[in-house]
């Protein structure tokens, strides 16, 4: 069993392999296969920081659809190819009542069929969103001077550095991988 996980980013690709003990051997069933996981840098065609649900869905489909042409152009074949996403869900974008939600999203396929899943979300304080939203400034550079720390992308994130190390960036793409998997490890019920 070789999965395919369109990044290279450690939390992404550790995500998978956590969310791949929960399910995996439902996957597997009779099989003595071992799954392979391998990561592959390849673009999302969304906008670098997604601000709605569509453009989460967007990036995670289509990393998808790019490992996918990648894989084909290597002659290369994967059980599964795996798209993550992570950005803002931007609710009332004007004003005042403005809320923001960050949200990591999932998307899964065999090659024929594929299935979103989703994290849930965090509330984003305003002295995050707003200099992201309005100024365009990058949340990990924000979330750097926020946290007093480096590179929070890499480890646990803004997910991490929001709930205290309750859910981390990792944990995040766990609960939508899980979720995106369903249709998989579960069949019966989306048949």
């Amino acid at each position: 069993m070789q999965i395919a996980i369109g990044s290279t980013r450690e939390p992404k690709v550790e995500a998978m392999k956590e969310a791949w003990q929960v399910f995996g051997a439902k996957i597997l069933e009779d099989s003595q296969d071992e799954a392979r996981f391998l990561s592959y840098d390849v673009p999302n065609g969304a906008p670098s920081m997604p601000m709605t649900v569509s453009d989460l869905m967007k990036g995670s489909q289509g990393r998808v659809e790019n490992l996918i042409l990648q894989l084909k152009r290597e002659k290369a074949e994967v059980d599964f190819y795996v798209g993550l996403e992570g950005g803002f869900n931007v609710v009332n974008s004007q004003g005042p009542r403005r809320q923001v939600f960050l949200e990591n999203w999932a998307y899964v396929s065999d090659g024929y069929q594929g299935f979103f899943g989703h994290s849930g979300g965090v509330s984003v304080p305003s002295r995050i969103a707003d200099p992201v939203i309005d100024r365009g400034i990058e949340l990990g550079i924000i979330i750097d001077r926020f946290g007093e720390q480096t590179n929070v992308r890499s480890k646990q994130g803004t997910w991490g550095v929001l709930t205290r190390d309750i859910l981390t960036r990792k944990h995040s793409f766990v609960i939508a991988l899980i979720a995106a998997f369903a249709p998989f490890y579960n069949s019966d019920a989306y048949q």
